[in-house]
């Protein structure tokens, strides 16, 4: 289960950051986060994270964002919220 959250949440991530980008070859992987991912900024943040939620149902509070920021704990953040 979690490597396949892992994935549909790589997969998300990067779609959106080619959707909203200049890069239609943009690649996300399993550890990445703000840090490492050109093009993922504070703008793109929120639509990520509209977009995560939206995806998997979910209504957090603005303090939980900080779980957006990197794959490794959004999928922490969603094993979590999903269990």
């Amino acid at each position: 289960m979690a490597d396949l959250l892992e994935q549909r949440v790589v997969d998300l991530i990067q779609q959106t950051l080619r959707s909203n980008g200049d890069d239609p070859q943009l690649v996300v992987g399993p550890d990445d986060s703000m840090d490492t991912v050109a093009g993922w900024d504070s703008l793109t943040f929120m639509t990520i994270f509209l977009a995560v939620n939206d995806a998997f149902g979910l209504d957090p509070d603005f303090d939980d964002a900080i779980h957006y920021m990197a794959v490794p704990s959004l999928v922490a953040y969603l094993e979590m919220q999903l269990h």
